[in-house]
């Protein structure tokens, strides 16, 4: 990817084109017939510019992380226990270490110096450590915190139920880990910005359900918010693009979270609406939105795919910029469909005729 025009499209400074992430899951290569998966990314060369995978040109395994293995029970550096069932897939929690908060007052959390929220790391000046795909970009020194760094991984290590009723009785206990847990994660960012000298960092949490968010914006706006706006300071005072990722609808957290240093907002189009996206978000911040994955990407016809890129870009696209489009591919998705949104997003980002503004 073009770093100029990346930043250009992030700062409003009209782009020559759209950024697009098409990212293509490990479990893909396992799931569709490699030859005509290869095909569809060497006939995409906007979308692929490094073409097929190392593994898949040496017709290797696919190299499935620790954490994503089938069948391969695997603990994170908080102690908590993963599983899942399809490899190439991030799985769930299915042992809660501190599910018994009593338990907090002696826990003894990770060291940010050896570790990130998913795997050992050895800082070097210079150098920031990949571990994910959500908020990277090669053409730029960049970095991701970890996905589920503060919310989700209160969940992870004492439970859904448990960290709701905890918030909402405001229990010191509860307090103390979500302290533990920024002080992580600003080891992080500050690690993140002395040894990597990152130009953009990621802060990944998922907060929104299929309806409404996770937790209420009250409970948000009292435990959550502040903690992310400690963490995302000093990338900001260190001039770094910050880019946050959320799926869900977030639509009624989104007054609080356009209150911090957010430069670039990845949320989903059909969960969040395209029309509710342009009226609240369209020029405030810079958007990178996730194409839907779930329903008309599966279920549709190619003309529908067709049909919903060309309302993407009537409603969100804008000559001035502030628009990335991401879409992950992951197995269940037709191949006739993959192709038919690659072909509509490979000829939409360069087709300014399609753009709204």
């Amino acid at each position: 990817m073009d770093r100029s025009n990346l930043l250009r499209s992030v700062y409003f400074d009209s782009p020559d084109y759209i950024p697009v992430v098409f990212h293509i899951n490990l479990a893909c290569w396992d799931h569709y017939p490699r030859n005509q998966l290869a095909r569809l990314v060497e006939n995409h060369p906007s979308l692929f510019p490094d073409g097929v995978p190392d593994f898949v040109s040496r017709s290797e395994p696919v190299p499935y992380p620790a954490w994503a293995l089938k069948d391969s029970p695997w603990t994170d550096p908080w102690g908590c226990r993963w599983e899942t069932s399809i490899s190439g897939f991030i799985g769930a929690v299915n042992q809660h270490p501190l599910q018994d908060l009593d338990r907090i007052a002696s826990f003894t959390p990770p060291d940010p110096d050896q570790t990130t929220h998913w795997y050992p790391v050895t800082w070097h000046k210079g150098t920031a450590p990949h571990g994910g795909s959500i908020g990277f970009f090669d053409c730029l020194r960049s970095g991701e915190i970890g996905h589920g760094h503060t919310f989700l991984k209160l969940v992870d290590l004492v439970g859904y139920q448990t960290a709701l009723l905890a918030l909402v009785d405001d229990d010191p206990r509860i307090s103390r880990l979500l302290a533990m847990l920024e002080e992580f994660n600003r080891g992080l960012v500050e690690r993140f910005i002395e040894y990597g000298e990152v130009e953009w960092l990621g802060y990944a949490e998922d907060l929104g359900m299929q309806q409404g968010p996770m937790l209420s914006p009250e409970l948000f706006r009292t435990h959550i918010l502040p903690s992310y706006r400690r963490i995302m300071q000093p990338a900001h005072n260190h001039d770094a693009v910050i880019h946050m990722h959320s799926d869900g609808d977030l639509r009624s957290l989104i007054p609080d979270l356009l209150t911090l240093p957010i430069r670039v907002l990845n949320i989903q189009d059909r969960v969040n609406g395209l029309d509710w996206i342009a009226e609240n978000l369209k020029g405030r911040v810079a958007l990178d939105l996730d194409i839907d994955r779930q329903h008309v990407t599966v279920a549709g016809t190619p003309q529908q795919i067709r049909q919903h890129v060309h309302d993407v870009l009537h409603t969100l696209a804008d000559p001035a910029g502030g628009l990335i489009i991401t879409f992950g591919l992951y197995p269940g998705t037709p191949l006739e469909n993959a192709a038919a949104l690659m072909d509509a997003l490979e000829e939409g980002m360069h087709n300014k005729r399609l753009w709204g503004s």
